[in-house]
């Protein structure tokens, strides 16, 4: 997670933010005592890692405008972490918040139990090589430095799935930007999980059989080669064009379209929230959004850290989507992982040139930022951690491919819950709606049944998918 910015003086984002809250004078609510720079910033200390309380959230968006890097929100207690300078810290106390010391230190650490680049695409390749009649390694293009001959880092993604054409995609993609490591885990677990659970997880198998799967663990693999060595990088590596001492471009504002570069990132190529030259400019985002435009997924997942908040599009205006089963399926995400759950812009702060909005606009995908981990947690969370991300997101990931034939199903009942009123069964895969078996009979060879429940009003909820007793 990062907050952007526009090209406005800080001047004009002030009375913007005074005119947004109505009132006279500054127009902002009262804020606490906040700790002096000269504690912050004591022997000539460049930068220092903060906590920011806010009582609105027009001073939230004021932030998220303000180009400070943040690192994630705590929307429900109003407080946000970020990384400061002498400067920036002048410029939030103007805003009306409170600046609380935060004990973490500003660099980031690197539990090596993460796993690096090259053990994520050996493991990727050890999945593919093990179960070739399921998955298969596949290049979908260069990250920065192979493009200018300086390493010969891919990104790769793993494609999961029985041959067979016409099913449902769905893309689950991590590490857009490089420092955010628990994002890769999700997508490489998830891997794993529905690779050694064909044949004998059922859920798994049956979804294995009907849907196609792509994973992409780290689209954005020089800046991940960075954090593995503990630095705080969040870019790509680009410094031709991007920036030379804050080094790169944010992927997750290269992605093009109309509202490209017009908010929620910066002009200025040494910030962490740089657009780039133009959209698509990156060959990392080139990579996924030639993926996307080639499988069409009806969903994408991709993983960022840390708020634990589910968002979907819009980001870069606060006018709700015309597809009403984004905030549907959005809030049972947030449901199934206990994350708020929102639309990007309102729930958040604006941003443009991100790969939910791209997606969505141009494919009509159902696309979800999914930020993991919260404030207990931290930005850069020791490994031990990612068991309880895990099962906070598995559910709401195969949510998604349970669903990824009808999406509309998020909005009716799970099977066996005091909602559903009727249920259909079918074996071996999933028939039209309406025709299936009203019960089960018991015996005969195992095989799967897929099940689904039907409410009052005659809403049939997503698939449950069982072996036959």
């Amino acid at each position: 997670m990062n907050f952007a910015r526009r090209s406005l003086t800080w001047t004009a984002l002030t009375l913007s933010l005074a005119t947004a809250l109505g009132c006279g004078g500054t127009g902002l609510a009262p804020r606490g005592t906040s700790v002096p720079a000269s504690a912050l910033f004591a022997a000539g200390a460049r930068e220092a890692s903060v906590v920011l309380s806010y009582q609105t959230r027009a001073q939230l968006r004021a932030l998220g405008e303000s180009g400070i890097d943040t690192e994630g929100v705590d929307v429900k207690n109003h407080r946000l972490r970020a990384v400061l300078t002498p400067a920036q810290y002048d410029m939030v106390l103007k805003l009306g918040v409170t600046v609380m010391r935060d004990a973490r230190p500003v660099r980031n650490g690197y539990d090596k139990s993460y796993r690096t680049y090259t053990q994520a695409v050996s493991d990727l390749r050890a999945l593919a090589t093990k179960h070739p009649e399921l998955a298969e390694l596949v290049d979908i293009g260069d990250g920065w430095e192979k493009t200018q001959k300086k390493a010969d880092r891919d990104i790769v993604a793993l494609h999961i799935g029985k041959k067979g054409a016409g099913k449902p995609v769905v893309l689950f993609a991590g590490c857009h930007h490089a420092r955010e490591l628990v994002t890769p885990e999700m997508v490489l677990k998830m891997a794993k999980h529905l690779v050694d659970g064909y044949g004998t997880d059922a859920e798994v198998t049956g979804l294995v059989d009907t849907r196609d799967i792509w994973l992409v663990p780290m689209v954005n693999p020089d800046g991940h080669a960075l954090a593995e060595q503990g630095q705080n990088q969040r870019k790509n590596t680009n410094i031709v064009t991007g920036g030379k001492s804050r080094i790169g471009v944010d992927l997750n504002r290269n992605y093009g379209g109309p509202e490209w570069s017009h908010i929620g990132s910066s002009n200025n190529a040494e910030s962490d929230t740089f657009h780039g030259k133009a959209g698509f400019s990156e060959p990392e985002v080139q990579a996924m959004r030639d993926l996307m435009r080639r499988i069409k997924p009806t969903y994408l997942l991709t993983f960022h850290s840390f708020s634990n908040i589910v968002l979907w599009p819009w980001g870069y205006t606060d006018a709700p989507p015309p597809d009403k089963r984004l905030e549907i399926v959005g809030k049972k995400l947030g449901e199934l992982s206990g994350y708020d759950a929102g639309q990007s812009g309102p729930a958040l702060y604006p941003t443009a040139g991100d790969d939910t909005d791209w997606a969505f606009a141009e494919l009509g995908t159902l696309a979800y930022t999914v930020e993991i981990g919260g404030f207990s947690d931290g930005f850069d969370p020791p490994y031990s951690k990612v068991a309880k991300f895990w099962e906070e997101n598995r559910p709401m990931m195969l949510f998604s491919l349970r669903t990824a034939d009808n999406p509309a199903a998020a909005a009716g009942p799970e099977m066996g819950t005091a909602k559903a009123k009727g249920a259909e069964h079918f074996f071996g895969r999933p028939g039209v709606t309406g025709a299936g078996l009203k019960s089960l009979p018991v015996g005969g060879p195992r095989q799967l049944v897929w099940s689904h429940a039907q409410d009052a009003n005659g809403t049939w909820g997503p698939w449950s998918i069982t072996w036959s007793r």
